[in-house]
C-alpha cells in the first residue's frame, strides 16, 4: 500500500503521517460517537489530521474543523491534549 500524504485541517498542507497528529472518531457499543487523540495513528475509525503546530491546532479549534470532519462534538480537553504533544 502506498504511503499517501494526509491533509492538515488547519493549514490544508499535504504532509506525511509522521508530521501530523491524528484524531479519530470511535463508535461506542451504545452507538455513541467519541472523539479521541490517536498518538500512534493505529485506532480504527474515521480520522482527521492536524499539523504539530500550535497555530494549526488553534485554527482547527476556532473553525470547528474536527466537528465538521468527524460529524460529532469535540471536547475542550482534546485540544489541551493535542497542545501538550507539541
Amino acid at each position: 500500500m502506498k504511503n499517501r500524504p494526509r491533509t492538515c485541517l488547519g493549514c490544508r498542507e499535504k504532509l506525511d503521517k509522521k508530521s501530523l497528529l491524528r484524531v479519530v472518531r470511535i463508535v461506542d457499543g451504545d452507538c455513541a460517537k467519541i472523539i479521541r487523540f490517536d498518538p500512534e495513528a493505529k485506532l480504527q475509525g474515521r480520522g482527521a489530521w492536524v499539523c504539530k503546530k500550535k497555530e494549526c491546532i488553534e485554527k482547527v479549534k476556532k473553525s470547528r474543523a474536527f466537528e465538521r470532519a468527524l460529524k460529532t462534538q469535540t471536547e475542550e480537553n482534546l485540544f489541551l491534549e493535542l497542545s501538550c504533544t507539541i
